[in-house]
């Protein structure tokens, strides 16, 4: 039988990930355009949960084939490795994958990236996996609350004893549990080409259910369907694929017609095609550069500033969760250290009395409340609150806070500023 195509390119993609660092959105992408004319929208869709479930849930899996093996695993060819993780991953979360299809498959994959010996070792090894979650050995949640939560969500331990210091125990368990989870498709609709309803009669139509999402205006959530990317609607620009929470930094702002706009960090522009439909294409919406010393250069001449700034991403773990695997302890305080250069440059580019929105996909202290601690004392600005409907976020004055465990957003931290001078 000829092998697997969408479990062969999975693995690929997977190689990608784990050996070379690409982004799981940039590699998954580019697999999906060079297999596209071999592979069926539910190919496709298989595809994308393999290689994002199988990267979510990695740890948990090298916990699972470390008994079941005679050698250390990161001793084993990393192609092999990768095949055993996404065997795991299968066993232990797909039901739509039998357990005889899952071992048989990667045998088969075994064999091409491998050879007779390690083909031997994957059948051995596989067939001993539990099929259930359930009948994992996890470590003892009452001796050790960290570890256990470590290994059954798949994050490393300093993320989790952080955010056991910071959030409790209970708040640490349901922000491991959401961030190993799938995340929720959203979509933000393009209202200088259609409306909210308008698209989602045009999604029905393609099979793809839909709702409006309760409280952020244009977010239209999917709940099941292809892949809406291989929709005509998307290829005509009548929506851009986005989480609500990055939504929210535009929304604060409450942009005017006419008005000058900075989005400082801008890749890969989201924001600022939210700027132009927010002010029906009549503001000027300039996507800068991040280094502050050229934006010093432009300083004082925008009614408002947006500085979505670089930083962890722990919010995001759900939607990127190679990330989790490439952050280093470290990461706050030295992102924190450039987020602090970067908002006083922001509060230099913006005129007076105008408006800077700070904003980071993340929720530790050192780069949200430590970053505006940094600029409290000189009186440049004031906090100011944003739109009555954030307000189910508003944690003080000008200061909201998106806690992934508590919806169905990223995690996500925002304050708007008015520059006194």
């Amino acid at each position: 039988m000829p092998i697997d195509i969408v479990r062969d390119t999975a693995v690929s993609i997977l190689l990608r990930v784990f050996t070379d660092s690409v982004p799981i959105s940039d590699a998954v992408d580019r697999g999906l355009r060079r297999k596209h004319d071999r592979l069926s929208p539910r190919g496709r869709r298989f595809l994308t949960q393999l290689v994002y479930g199988t990267t979510r849930h990695a740890l948990l899996a090298d916990h699972v084939l470390a008994p079941l093996l005679h050698q250390p695993l990161d001793k084993l060819p990393v192609p092999i490795r990768v095949i055993l993780r996404m065997g795991v991953f299968q066993a232990l979360f797909l039901r739509s994958v039998t357990f005889p299809a899952m071992v048989h498959t990667s045998v088969d994959l075994a064999k091409k990236h491998g050879h007779t010996g390690t083909s031997r070792l994957v059948n051995a090894v596989l067939k001993r996996v539990p099929s259930s979650i359930d009948n994992v050995s996890l470590p003892d949640s009452a001796s050790s609350s960290a570890e256990y939560l470590s290994v059954r969500y798949s994050l490393p331990m300093w993320i989790v004893s952080r955010w056991i210091k910071e959030h409790g125990n209970e708040g640490a368990t349901a922000l491991c549990a959401v961030s190993n989870e799938e995340a929720p498709r959203t979509i933000r609709v393009n209202a200088l080409r259609t409306t909210r309803d308008e698209l989602m009669e045009r999604l029905v139509k393609s099979e793809i259910l839909t709702q409006p999402h309760p409280i952020i205006p244009d977010l239209v959530e999917i709940s099941d369907g292809p892949l809406p990317m291989d929709t005509k609607a998307f290829r005509e620009g009548l929506f851009y694929v986005q989480d609500g929470a990055s939504m929210l930094p535009p929304y604060l702002a409450d942009p005017q017609r006419g008005e000058r706009i900075a989005d400082l960090c801008a890749a890969p522009g989201g924001k600022s095609t939210h700027f132009a439909a927010l002010t029906a294409n009549e503001s000027l919406v300039v996507a800068c550069d991040l280094d502050p010393r050229r934006m010093r250069r432009t300083r004082g001449s925008f009614d408002y500033v947006l500085l979505d700034a670089p930083c962890t991403g722990l919010g995001t773990v759900r939607r990127r969760p190679d990330l989790k695997w490439r952050l280093q302890p470290e990461a706050p305080s030295r992102l924190a250290a450039l987020q602090r250069e970067l908002l006083r440059s922001a509060i230099g580019l913006c005129k007076n009395g105008g408006r800077i929105v700070y904003s980071v996909c993340t929720f530790t202290p050192e780069e949200t409340f430590g970053v505006l601690e940094s600029i409290k004392g000189d009186g440049a600005v004031a906090f100011e609150d944003g739109p009555p409907w954030m307000d189910s976020w508003k944690i003080s004055p000008g200061q909201y806070r998106v806690l992934p465990s508590a919806g169905d957003l990223d995690g996500y931290f925002l304050a708007r500023l008015r520059k006194r001078r």
